[in-house]
């Protein structure tokens, strides 16, 4: 007997072991940066979904003003949940059709990579 197949008959060589952890390694590494970047977009996409609820509620709010008798103007920033602060912008853009008023709710929040905003409009 060749001193080949003892050896083989046994288990598995350090440098198999060493090369196999290096592997998993590099896996669960790959994984858990994956998760954590899941993590980081889905706090992105709440902020924003938040965001537009709040500009959603500056414009049904303004639907109990009387608009028409509003000068052109900014009102607020208002703070809102301690992380997003709302304006909302009152303008007369036609001349041609001095009651129409363009009502623009911006909603401004500190996100991951600086200052983020999200506005919506509407004409009344």
């Amino acid at each position: 007997m060749s001193d080949r197949t003892v050896r083989s008959a046994g288990g598995f060589t350090l440098v198999e072991l060493v090369l196999a952890t290096v592997i998993l390694s590099v896996i669960l590494v790959a994984i858990g940066f994956f998760f954590s970047n899941m993590i980081e977009q889905s706090d992105i996409v709440d902020n924003r979904t938040r965001a537009l609820q709040i500009s959603r509620q500056g414009l049904d709010e303004m639907r109990t003003q009387d608009i028409y008798a509003m000068p052109d103007t900014t009102l607020g920033p208002v703070v809102v949940d301690d992380l997003f602060s709302r304006s909302i912008e009152i303008s007369t853009p036609y001349a041609e059709y001095p009651d129409a008023k363009l009502v623009r709710s911006v909603v401004v929040w500190d996100g991951k990579h600086g200052l983020e905003s999200l506005s919506l409009s509407t004409i009344f």
